[in-house]
């Protein structure tokens, strides 16, 4: 590759960014809602972690969208409740998730702990991801999820 090849890229990109999809992803193309936009997410990120199960690897895929998928259903559910939520780093959601009841202080606190132990762990590479543990965060992901979707009565869910 040379830097023309890579510069052309680049610019491909860009344009493909400024340009109306010619074929948006069939469930996430017209939601103006915010917070069904999360929901929404999770249940991509959910389907995609399933997805490379199936296909026997990707573990540190699996693990890192089994988190953003538990933030993204937590999100969700404390939009759905009321609450405002701003930009905030990945663990805050967990604080917020007790704030709108969906969880004890206890239950966050092993959430961030969980996160900041072993996603960045797998992510950065700092540890070894194994099937084991991606097989337990999807669980723990499709589970939460579920039951956002169970308290929320939600209709919204793609899953």
């Amino acid at each position: 590759m040379t830097s023309q090849d890579l510069e052309e890229a680049l610019t491909d990109a860009e344009d493909a960014f400024q340009r109306r999809p010619e074929h948006p992803e069939v469930g996430l193309e017209h939601v103006a809602d915010a917070a069904v936009l999360q929901l929404r997410k999770a249940c991509r990120l959910l389907d995609a972690a399933g997805f490379l199960f199936d296909r026997n690897g990707h573990i540190t895929v699996i693990i890192e969208a089994s988190f953003v998928a538990i933030e993204r259903s937590i999100q969700f559910y404390v939009e759905e409740k009321g609450y405002d939520v701003p930009g905030q780093s990945h663990t805050e959601v967990y604080g917020l998730g007790v704030r709108a009841g969906l969880f004890s202080r206890d239950v966050a606190d092993r959430l961030r702990e969980l996160w900041r132990e072993n996603r960045s762990e797998s992510y950065y590479r700092t540890g070894i991801a194994g099937e084991y543990r991606a097989r337990t965060t999807y669980e723990l992901a499709t589970k939460l999820h579920a039951e956002v979707v169970e308290l929320t009565r939600t209709r919204d869910c793609l899953c």
